[in-house]
């Protein structure tokens, strides 16, 4: 069994011969990371030819999770061509993208994304950010959206400086461009969970019986969009909560469920903030998607009269 120094060093060595010879001129390239608070060893393999207004589309790798996969029968040869084979399916979906690819685009398609600062740790020193409420704002560059999704890559300090740009100016182009390039959709939940119990099966009977007709005094709302993507961003916008909260007749909660989508419930609905406290403490702590999905463990308080949205501490007081 070889250790994990002498896995990264074979890898590093074997890779580029298993890529083939198209990949001629490509090398491997070694990005220390820190992610969800932990000192990962990333690499890529990158072109070296790249123009300097363009960046790599080739995606990240992580030698630890790589080697975890070698330790279950120690097979490198297989770790070698499934990395080679994600890596060049990458390089083949890149090739589509590379005219969109230029650092000149950045401002009309740099967007926001809210993430938990804690979580964030210490990359948020790699990254231009500003504080919101007790969450962060970073930001992301979007390359492409079509059906299969949104590809975007995170604006690092160096990505900021090469694109000779500053934070203040990041945010005013995000805050133009986030809600116009993935659009806020605002969605009855029991709508929502009927679509995924049909999806699952589920007869209109069944349906009924589960759920009901409910009540619109006592209705809920989640803030998603199409792609499932970033949605809980939305509630930087007080216009979005805003329309929420006049559709509702109520002063509404909101429940970051995670950094995909959040749950808005009204006040008038009679739901304690703490019963809302310990369904966002569950879901957090039962969430499969990992750390890095988890946006807070607050409560967040949204008033009609004063148009401003605030932090809830678990003693039901608002703070901002």
């Amino acid at each position: 069994m070889l250790s994990y120094e002498e896995f990264k060093n074979t890898f590093y060595a074997r890779f580029p011969e298993v890529m083939g010879p198209e990949f001629e001129g490509y090398v491997m390239k070694h990005i220390p990371v820190v992610k969800r608070g932990k000192k990962l060893d990333g690499f890529t393999f990158c072109n070296t030819d790249i123009p300097d207004d363009q960046i790599s589309m080739m995606p990240t790798y992580y030698f630890d999770d790589i080697y975890q996969s070698y330790l279950q029968d120690e097979d490198l040869n297989r770790e070698l061509n499934n990395v080679s084979s994600s890596m060049k399916m990458a390089y083949i979906r890149s090739r589509s993208l590379l005219p969109k690819i230029s650092i000149k685009n950045i401002r009309k398609n740099v967007i926001m994304e809210l993430v938990n600062t804690d979580f964030a740790g210490a990359y948020l020193y790699d990254v231009p950010h500003r504080d919101f409420l007790n969450m962060s704002i970073v930001y992301r560059w979007v390359v492409n959206i079509d059906d299969t999704g949104v590809y975007s890559c995170m604006i690092d300090n160096d990505l900021l400086s090469a694109a000779s740009l500053t934070e203040d100016e990041l945010f005013e182009n995000a805050v133009k461009n986030t809600k116009r390039l993935i659009v806020p959709q605002v969605k009855n939940f029991d709508t929502v969970v009927r679509k995924m119990m049909r999806r699952d099966g589920r007869s209109e009977a069944e349906i009924r019986n589960l759920i009901g007709k409910i009540d619109k005094e006592r209705r809920i709302y989640v803030i998603t969009n199409k792609h499932n993507f970033r949605a809980s961003t939305a509630i930087i916008y007080k216009d979005v909560l805003r329309s929420i909260a006049l559709k509702a007749e109520s002063d509404i909660y909101i429940v970051p469920t995670s950094v995909n989508e959040s749950l808005v419930v009204p006040v008038k609905t009679g739901i304690s903030p703490e019963n809302l406290q310990m369904m966002l403490d569950e879901s957090n702590q039962y969430y499969l998607g990992g750390e890095d999905q988890i946006l807070s463990d607050t409560l967040y308080f949204y008033s009609a009269d004063s148009d401003q949205l605030s932090v809830m501490d678990n003693k039901e007081n608002v703070y901002g």
